[in-house]
């Protein structure tokens, strides 16, 4: 790192000590909450091999609220928004939803969300999903080609149920004309125990995407309108974010129409110190073929055997519990969703509220 963006943490450090650490807490009262939420972001950028650099900021804003029916029935809901005031961006793409949802909570007997959030199969890969920008590509869910399913999602139905250590999710995304689907189904069953004082878990799912209307888009070099299918299995170690080590890994095959058929894998390690000022964490995914042809069609005649290849580290220094300055950088090894050797690096400041 150069002495400039050292300069900037120390000067950025300095400004966040002085912010005020509250909880946006409107009313708690007889199982009734609103929360307003959100987060600032602030990023230096080193990617490219001659040193360009760039500032960017963004912020997210959001609500969330519980009302009691009864004893045994919430209903709540919650919302995000993605804010970007960066100058080359269209005005259209400056405010977008990030999650939008509402559901019951049955409390002993599930809950039901419906809305924009992530599938149930998610829930499988999300052990090794902890960076602020990347990190998060380790598996065929998250997509390679605009014509993918994963990530988070509108239509959505998840119905979760958790049982002692068991914990199961399934999901439906209802027709989308927009995304060429006519529907989506995914599910997850994990279980949890604790050795000592951390726990140990494990993750099954299962996830199909039916396309509608398949078809080969010359101009876009795409086959739109794909089914997709995949399956995961994962472990992980500790808690994300608490004092210790934290470890994770994920096998996933994903199987895109037209487009890819891929496994992958992705091993992720953290440690906190005992105060939970710093966190340090490393990642690293590889996710190849199974068919070459079937991948040359849309990567430009491209026959590598790799689809993506990621290595990931960051370290973040916890200034309050809600100021963090972080540092961030990826590898991209040169493969069929990567068409160069990228090193990727940021410096970030985040408050969040």
């Amino acid at each position: 790192m150069n002495k400039n963006l050292l300069s900037l943490a120390a000067v950025a450090a300095l400004a966040a000590a002085a912010l005020p650490a509250q909880a946006a807490n409107v009313y708690n009262t007889d199982g009734n909450s609103f929360n307003i939420l959100g987060r600032v972001k602030v990023d230096i950028n080193n990617n490219k091999a001659n040193n360009d650099h760039r500032m960017d900021g963004t912020a997210r804003l959001g609500a969330s609220g519980v009302t009691k029916v009864n004893d045994n029935v919430n209903v709540f809901g919650y919302v995000m928004w993605d804010l970007s005031a960066q100058d080359e961006d269209e005005v259209k793409d400056r405010i977008k939803i990030r999650y939008g949802y509402v559901g019951v909570d049955f409390k002993d007997f599930g809950k039901l969300t419906f809305g924009r959030l992530e599938d149930a199969f998610y829930r499988t890969t999300k052990v090794t999903d902890m960076f602020y920008n990347w990190g998060k590509r380790g598996v065929t869910y998250w997509g390679f080609t605009k014509n993918d399913y994963g990530g988070r999602q509108d239509g959505q139905a998840v119905y979760e149920l958790k049982a002692g250590g068991l914990n199961f999710l399934a999901s439906y995304r209802f027709k989308d004309e927009s995304d060429n689907l006519s529907y989506g189904v995914g599910t997850s069953v994990g279980y949890s125990f604790d050795i000592g004082d951390d726990p140990l878990g494990f993750w099954l799912g299962y996830n199909h995407y039916e396309g509608r209307d398949g078809q080969w888009d010359l101009a876009k070099g795409l086959y739109l309108g794909a089914d997709k299918e995949e399956v995961a299995g994962s472990i992980y170690y500790g808690t994300r974010g608490a004092p210790g080590i934290y470890g994770a890994l994920v096998y996933n095959y994903g199987k895109l129409e037209n487009t890819y058929k891929g496994s992958g894998v992705n091993a992720a390690l953290s440690y906190t110190t005992p105060g939970q000022a710093f966190t340090i964490y490393g990642s690293y995914a590889y996710i190849w073929n199974h068919d070459k042809d079937l991948t040359w069609k849309s990567a430009s005649h491209n026959r590598r055997k790799a689809l993506s290849h990621f290595f990931n580290i960051s370290v973040d220094y916890n200034i309050t519990r809600n100021a963090v300055i972080y540092v961030e950088g990826e590898h991209r090894q040169k493969a069929v969703f990567n068409k160069f050797n990228d090193n990727l690096l940021k410096l970030g400041f985040i408050y969040n509220f």
